[in-house]
């Protein structure tokens, strides 16, 4: 009579449980990468809704915004603690610029009624994001309208976004059509976005 010897298991079986736990991985990863990714835009949505209503607040007894860039809403918490680097530079949770501009809340209006809220440096999932993020209408939110488009060249440039697709109009969130339209502008590959938003 033969005695068999089974004391440990067969390499198949080894290279089966691998192969299961490998997958399930696979699967777990990209469960997370997708989290941080929404998570990244709730973040920066919040952000810029509590942002608007400091600057709104800070300057409610006032004519204008004249005074509003970087350095005031560092010096006066007007932003949170997590966006601000070096020299009072604003970043996004994408680490891509965040600067202010002003502009008159109504065409041909007086200058400097109305802020700009400009984030440089964006994935086009992020930029799609913010462009279907609805932020509101009339005067309790401010909001004015919102420009986007491919950010081709170094973020750090000042330039203008492309222009505003409302002027003192309600608007509703872009549809996807138009959000991936005018993220990915006019390059199908384009992987960086600029997106503005217009308060008073």
């Amino acid at each position: 009579m033969k005695k068999s010897n089974e004391y440990g298991r067969s390499m198949i079986e080894m290279l089966g449980v691998l192969a299961i736990i490998a997958m399930l991985s696979a699967g777990a990863l990209s469960g997370y990468s997708k989290a941080m990714r929404r998570h990244r835009l709730n973040e920066m949505i919040s952000q810029t809704a509590q942002m608007v209503v400091n600057i709104r607040s800070f300057y409610g007894n006032q004519d204008s915004y004249e005074t509003l860039d970087e350095n005031t809403a560092v010096q006066y918490n007007i932003v949170t603690q997590r966006m601000i680097g070096e020299n009072s530079t604003l970043y996004s949770p994408y680490h891509g610029r965040i600067n202010f501009s002003l502009d008159a809340a109504v065409e041909g209006g007086p200058d400097k009624t109305a802020f700009v809220i400009t984030y440089r440096d964006l994935p086009v999932e992020a930029c799609i994001g913010m462009a279907r993020t609805d932020w509101g209408h009339g005067e309790k939110y401010g909001f004015l309208g919102l420009s986007v488009g491919a950010d081709d060249a170094d973020p750090s440039y000042p330039l203008p976004p492309t222009s505003y697709f409302t002027t003192n109009k309600q608007m509703a969130p872009l549809t996807m059509q138009e959000a991936i339209e005018h993220c990915a502008g006019t390059t199908p590959n384009a992987s960086r976005s600029t997106v503005a938003l217009k308060f008073f």
